[in-house]
């Protein structure tokens, strides 16, 4: 059911958790000259002012995007069962809060500083593009707000039968 404004909400939050993978998250910069750059699958090192390699993988953001986008398309050929796909936008949003806690504040702030690649002296300069990833859970929040409204219209609606 494309034309329901939840689809379409449920549409943008997947199309959003997928772009997000392939963006870059942030820099590791130290003096004012970026030493690694970090993004939904790999943390890469800077040599000479280009991309050197990689140095650690950080799959678990890309899995936990991908797992959102994947719950929002199954979410959205869910509409005739209104609870179940109210339950699992609730699901939905606490993995993509997870997952924008493991992407801006657990790798950075422990694993790299663990690693010794975050330290004394480097601050991490988060790409502004990453602000986007709030828009899919702000569209959950929308559609599962407009799923409880369609399920309060169909009560109102068999109380009336």
């Amino acid at each position: 059911m494309i034309q329901r404004i939840q689809s379409l909400l449920l549409l943008v939050a997947a199309g959003v958790a997928i772009a997000i993978n392939f963006i870059p998250i942030g820099e590791l910069v130290q003096n004012g000259v970026a030493q690694y750059q970090y993004d939904a699958f790999t943390l890469k090192k800077y040599q000479d002012g280009e991309l050197a390699g990689s140095v650690m993988n950080t799959t678990y953001v890309a899995v936990l995007w991908f797992a959102s986008a994947l719950m929002s398309l199954v979410t959205i050929f869910l509409y005739k069962n209104r609870v179940r796909q109210m339950r699992f936008n609730r699901i939905n949003m606490l993995i993509m809060l997870v997952a924008l806690a493991v992407m801006l504040f657990v790798y950075p702030d422990l694993v790299f500083a663990k690693q010794s690649w975050y330290g004394a002296g480097m601050d991490i300069s988060f790409n502004n593009w990453i602000m986007v990833s709030f828009l899919a859970a702000v569209a959950l929040f929308f559609a599962t707000r407009a799923i409880a409204s369609d399920e309060k219209k169909v009560r109102a609606a068999d109380r009336l039968r």
